[in-house]
């Protein structure tokens, strides 16, 4: 008798939260944003923080823009950007020798900043972390450089540009070594997946660099969770040789790739979709742990409990973006999901 006024209790409290729609604002937040500088004016710390908002800003976009989208509004005006800040963090403070050091984290107003970029014609990619197989090989004047040798593999991941990006190089392999070399000339035109398909890592990418004359013709294969694309591009180059030139086409190359992973993450936010889940759990204490996942996913901005029973829900939700990026989501958030005539059943345990 107890446990079903427990239940019925359960049921009370999360009707009485959600009967009406949830909007969940999930502020964008950039951490780890360090300026230094000289001790000059009385008004330093202040004019300190005013450059750690505008780095802060630049440092979101470059995160869930396109690069081509990121040069449009690169040059907000800084009044635009504090008005989009929901609050700081001062997480490291230091003046020593008349230098000022400062480290902040910053929160931005989600609704603020979907409403910008709403008027600038902006999709954004929902925020996230990227982890992909990066698999360069290097021909140089027809001279191939595929592990030994490869400054591009060698090269890759000494600096750490992107922050919630892990670039993962491959084994160095003789059977890959041995395939690459018979299959030199027609890289870009045969399947090379089996170069990536041997590894447990979702997301991978392939990049074919032929330099010659001062032209490093790319050519990049992607497979991000099971979407394959194709991309040819041409940077001039002058000199390779030359270390930082190279760091520099590595980053540029970085860019790119890490670009491709946005384009198929974009979302709009004036077009919202919606769905119903069926969910399913073992125990009745496993709607709160339900409930608070799909908070936490950020491309969903609010849900209803439309009907619920002892080991069953249905929850309708409103989200953003591509229906895949969804299901993505929900998978990575520790759900079991199970797509059938067009119904979403999604089974948590415990």
């Amino acid at each position: 008798m107890k446990k079903i006024v427990f239940f019925l209790l359960l049921i009370l409290l999360f009707l009485c939260k959600t009967q009406n729609v949830f909007a969940y604002q999930d502020a964008f937040t950039v951490d780890k944003i360090i300026i230094e500088g000289k001790i000059k004016q009385n008004n330093y710390k202040e004019r300190y923080i005013d450059i750690a908002f505008r780095k802060g800003f630049e440092k979101l976009l470059r995160n869930i823009l396109k690069i081509e989208d990121q040069k449009k509004i690169f040059s907000t005006e800084l009044a635009i950007i504090k008005s989009f800040i929901q609050s700081y963090r001062i997480v490291d403070e230091q003046e020593i020798e008349g230098k000022y050091r400062v480290e902040i984290s910053l929160s931005f107003k989600e609704e603020s900043i979907n409403q910008f970029f709403q008027k600038k014609g902006i999709s954004y990619s929902a925020s996230q972390s990227f982890e992909t197989l990066i698999y360069p090989i290097f021909i140089k004047n027809s001279e191939l450089q595929v592990f030994s040798g490869n400054k591009f593999f060698e090269e890759w991941n000494k600096n750490k540009e992107f922050e919630g990006v892990n670039f993962i190089l491959p084994v160095e392999s003789l059977d890959d070594l041995v395939f690459i070399k018979k299959n030199k000339d027609d890289l870009e035109e045969i399947d090379i997946q089996s170069l990536v398909d041997k590894y447990e890592i979702k997301n991978s990418a392939i990049l074919i660099l032929r330099y010659d004359e001062s032209v490093l013709n790319v050519f990049i294969k992607t497979d991000f969770k099971g979407f394959k694309k194709l991309r040819k591009i041409d940077i001039f180059v002058k000199d390779l040789d030359n270390k930082k030139v190279r760091e520099e086409t590595i980053l540029k190359l970085k860019s790119i790739v890490h670009d491709m992973w946005k384009d198929q993450n974009l979302i709009d936010t004036s077009t919202p979709s919606y769905l119903t889940l069926n969910v399913q759990f073992n125990k009745p204490h496993n709607l709160k742990e339900v409930i608070s996942k799909i908070k936490k996913i950020s491309i969903i901005k609010s849900h209803n409990i439309q009907e619920l029973n002892k080991n069953n829900a249905i929850i309708k939700i409103k989200y953003l973006g591509k229906i895949k990026s969804l299901e993505n989501f929900l998978t990575q958030s520790g759900f079991g999901l199970k797509i059938q005539d067009n119904e979403w059943n999604l089974i948590i345990n415990g």
